[in-house]
C-alpha cells in the first residue's frame, strides 16, 4: 500500500468528517466582519496569537477605510494594535495591505487570483493569503493553519505537517464548495480549541468514535 500522504483520507470520508462538526457545533459563519478589509486586518493581526488579542486591535481601526489606515501615524498606530503582538511589524504588513487594496482590489475585477498577488506582499503568507481571498473575497481556497494540521493527523492517523500545506489545501478544495470551505476552516479551528489541543481533550470530544488518535 502507498504511503498515508498518498492516500490523503483513503480510509475515510473528509466531507462525513466536517458533517459531523457541523452537527456538533453547528454553522460558524465566519469571518466576523463589516467589510472586506476588515478581515483583510483580523487576518494581519491575528498572526502569531490568539483572536481574542487580535479583535481588540480590530475594534480600534476598524473605522479606518484603507486610505485612511495609511494616514495613521506610525507612532499612533502601534498603539491601536499593540494587543495583537509584534504591533511595530503588524503595523508595516497592515499599511502594505492597505496599498494593494487600493492599488489593485477597488479597481480591478473580483475575478483576479487574490491569493497569488497577496502572497507577494510582505507580511503576508500562504494561511493569512487564503483567509482574506476565501473570506474577504469569497475565492475558492483554504487556509490551512496548526489546528488543521493537527486534527487531520490525528484524527487519520497520518503523518502530516505545514510542509504538507497544497496538498490539503487541494483536497478541501477539491472536496467543498466555497460555501463549506468558509465553515469546514471555521468548524476545524472551533473544535480543535475546545478539545484537540495540544493536551487533546479526547474523553469529552463529540466526534472520537471514529478517531484514530483516541483509538
Amino acid at each position: 500500500m502507498a504511503s498515508p500522504r498518498n492516500n490523503f483520507f483513503y480510509f475515510y470520508s473528509l466531507k462525513l468528517l466536517v458533517e459531523e462538526l457541523r452537527d456538533a457545533y453547528g454553522f460558524q459563519y465566519w469571518w466576523p466582519a463589516q467589510s472586506p478589509f476588515e478581515v483583510i486586518e483580523g487576518a494581519i493581526l491575528t498572526q502569531n496569537t490568539s483572536w481574542k488579542n487580535a479583535e481588540k486591535s480590530v475594534f480600534k481601526i476598524r473605522d479606518a477605510d484603507a486610505s485612511q489606515l495609511m494616514q495613521i501615524g506610525n507612532e499612533e498606530l502601534h498603539e491601536k494594535i499593540r494587543h495583537s503582538g509584534f504591533h511595530r511589524n503588524k503595523a508595516i504588513f497592515l499599511k502594505n495591505a492597505a496599498s494593494f487594496y487600493n492599488e489593485e482590489i477597488e479597481i480591478r475585477p473580483s475575478f483576479i487570483d487574490t491569493r497569488a498577488e497577496l502572497i507577494r506582499i510582505r507580511g503576508i503568507g500562504k494561511e493569512t493569503a487564503d483567509s482574506i481571498a476565501l473570506y474577504a473575497f469569497h475565492q475558492r481556497t483554504f487556509p490551512v493553519d496548526s489546528y488543521t494540521v493537527r486534527f487531520l493527523d490525528r484524527y487519520f492517523g497520518l503523518d502530516l505537517s505545514i510542509k504538507d500545506y497544497e496538498m490539503i489545501r487541494d483536497e478541501f478544495i477539491r472536496t467543498f464548495p466555497t460555501e463549506m470551505l468558509m465553515e469546514a476552516h471555521a468548524l476545524i479551528d472551533e473544535h480543535s480549541k475546545k478539545y484537540c489541543r495540544k493536551k487533546p481533550l479526547c474523553s469529552g470530544c463529540y466526534i472520537n468514535k471514529n478517531c484514530t488518535f483516541y483509538q
